[in-house]
């Protein structure tokens, strides 16, 4: 399952954001029924604010890229469209929503920029993580996220396993302290 933080997603890949057709319909579901999942905690503690928000982001691109939109998508919005408040994603959510692309080698959608300059980009936008971010640190967060998050699959393509975000962060905020100081 892969929720997908909402400022990714213009830059997004095709088949990344029709998925989340079905995404949207498990994160629901988790929300009500299972609010504990270790791979989507961080979303699910945001609640259901964070989801209206996504939900209607999500439409919006989909529009933008002229994308099929199921009737049932169209009516849920017309309910929640007004219903959520702007709130940032945690910048580890969208740190390892680019990282885990770059390693499947998943291109950002029509644009002209690796993940590892999207990244740089929210870094530089956000005063509490404002530290020298370079390819180096992105290159041991990815072999470290390889190494802890992923396995290779028959056909030799990475997947997530056992993909815990409270380690994740915990990881990331180690070693982007290890590398800084």
């Amino acid at each position: 399952m892969r929720i997908i933080p909402y400022e990714l997603f213009e830059y997004t890949p095709e088949l990344s954001i029709k998925a989340l057709r079905k995404e949207f319909g498990m994160y629901d579901y988790c929300l009500n029924k299972n609010k504990k999942n270790k791979a989507m905690q961080f979303f699910l503690d945001m609640g259901r604010n964070y989801f209206n928000l996504s939900f209607v982001k999500w439409i919006k691109e989909m529009q933008k890229r002229k994308y099929y939109i199921n009737s049932f998508h169209l009516s849920y919005l017309q309910k929640i469209e007004n219903k959520y408040e702007i709130v940032n994603t945690n910048l580890f959510l969208i740190l390892e929503c680019c990282i885990q692309w770059e390693i499947k080698n998943f291109l950002p959608y029509k644009k002209n920029v690796s993940w590892f300059e999207i990244i740089k980009k929210f870094l530089n936008k956000d005063i509490y993580y404002n530290f020298n971010f370079n390819l180096d640190i992105f290159d041991s967060l990815k072999k470290m996220y390889i190494e802890h998050f992923m396995k290779l699959n028959q056909k030799k393509n990475f997947k997530p396993k056992n993909l815990d975000m409270t380690k994740v962060f915990n990881l990331f905020s180690s070693m982007l302290y290890n590398k800084i100081n």
